[in-house]
C-alpha cells in the first residue's frame, strides 16, 4: 500500500520503503494526489489533463497522461487503479493519505494524534508551476487543510488546559499560532 505524507513536505512510502523516483515526478506525484483527493477517487481523462497538461497539444497531453497513468498503476498495482473509458479511477485502500488518518482522528476527538500529523502546509514546498488548476487546487486544498490543522493544534492544547497540563498545552499553542 501507497501512503502519504502530504500535511507537511511531500513523503510517499510503498509498504513502509520509500517509493521510486518516477512516481515522485511531479506531474505523476501530483495525479496520484490528486486521485486520492478526488470525491469518488476517480477523475474524467481530459479533466487530467486540463489539470496538469494544459498548454500541450492533445496528442501530447494523452502520450504525458498515459505515462503518468502506467507509472501510478505500476506502483499502485493493477487491480487498484481502473481506466475504464474516460474516467481514470483508483480503488479505496490503494493509498493512504494522513488526512485520512487526521480525519479519523479528529472524529474520534483524538487531538494529541491528529496534532501529531500536522507536520507543516499541506503539501508544502509541493508545486506544479506549468500547471495553473493543479495550483488553484492546491491552494484550495491548503486552505482547507490548514483550518483543520489549526483546529486539532488548539483542540489539542484546549485538552491539555482542560487536563492541567499547562507544559503540554505550550507545544500545540505555539504551532497553532506559527
Amino acid at each position: 500500500m501507497i501512503y502519504c505524507r502530504t500535511l507537511g513536505p511531500l513523503a510517499v512510502t510503498i509498504d513502509g520503503a520509500p517509493a521510486p523516483a518516477d512516481l515522485l515526478w511531479k506531474k505523476n506525484a501530483a495525479l496520484l494526489l490528486y486521485l486520492a483527493r478526488a470525491p469518488a477517487r476517480r477523475c474524467a481523462r481530459d479533466h487530467a489533463i486540463g489539470l496538469l497538461w494544459p498548454d500541450k497539444d492533445q496528442s501530447a497531453a494523452r502520450q504525458s497522461l498515459r505515462e503518468a497513468v502506467r507509472i501510478v498503476r505500476r506502483s499502485v498495482g493493477d487491480e487498484h487503479l481502473k481506466t475504464d473509458g474516460d474516467q481514470i479511477q483508483l480503488a479505496d485502500g490503494a493509498v493512504e493519505l494522513d488526512t485520512d488518518r487526521f480525519d479519523r482522528c479528529v472524529a474520534a476527538g483524538d487531538w494529541a494524534n491528529a496534532a501529531a500529523l500536522v507536520a507543516g502546509e499541506f503539501l508544502e514546498g509541493f508545486s506544479v508551476p506549468d500547471a495553473s488548476a493543479f495550483e488553484d487546487w492546491l491552494a484550495t486544498e491548503r486552505w482547507h487543510w490548514r483550518g483543520r490543522a489549526m483546529d486539532a493544534l488548539v483542540g489539542h492544547a484546549e485538552r491539555r488546559l482542560a487536563a492541567g497540563d499547562l507544559l503540554g498545552a505550550d507545544e500545540p499553542a505555539r504551532r497553532a499560532m506559527a
